[in-house]
């Protein structure tokens, strides 16, 4: 009999791209060096969120990813945000510092609008990722 599986988790999914005016190296540096050290300073971000993964893509692989004759889509990178469900989510982008410092910080490398997509992971090969 298989063992009950953990609650799942949102997954939300913030779909980036970079300003016109930076470069790819300053887009990504920026948003694995400064944006970064600003979310670990939000309380609300580190108390609320399970896992923050960054996913980094670049001109090179966006145009490698041309031979499997599918879309690609624009984005840069996409932010994958775990967290317990939606109210957990808005508690941290809605918290006043992540408002005032945190928001803000986009807009020194990302172009607007960001796209968002919220779900769950079926995870079918590996280790899902589960709460302690």
């Amino acid at each position: 009999m298989a063992e009950s599986s953990a609650p799942s988790l949102l997954r939300v999914q913030l779909c980036i791209k970079k300003k016109d005016d930076v470069t790819d190296e300053f887009f990504h540096d920026y948003w694995k060096g400064n944006h970064v050290k600003l979310a670990f300073e939000n309380k609300k971000f580190v108390g609320t969120v399970l896992r923050y993964n960054q996913f980094h893509t670049s001109p090179k692989l966006k145009e490698a990813a041309k031979i499997f004759k599918i879309p690609v889509p624009e984005y840069d990178g996409i932010a994958e945000v775990w967290v317990k469900d939606v109210a957990a989510w808005e508690s941290v982008v809605t918290d006043e510092d992540f408002v005032q410092f945190l928001a803000p910080d986009e807009q020194h490398f990302i172009k607007s609008p960001i796209h968002i997509m919220l779900g769950y992971d079926n995870t079918v090969i590996g280790e899902p990722f589960k709460m302690d």
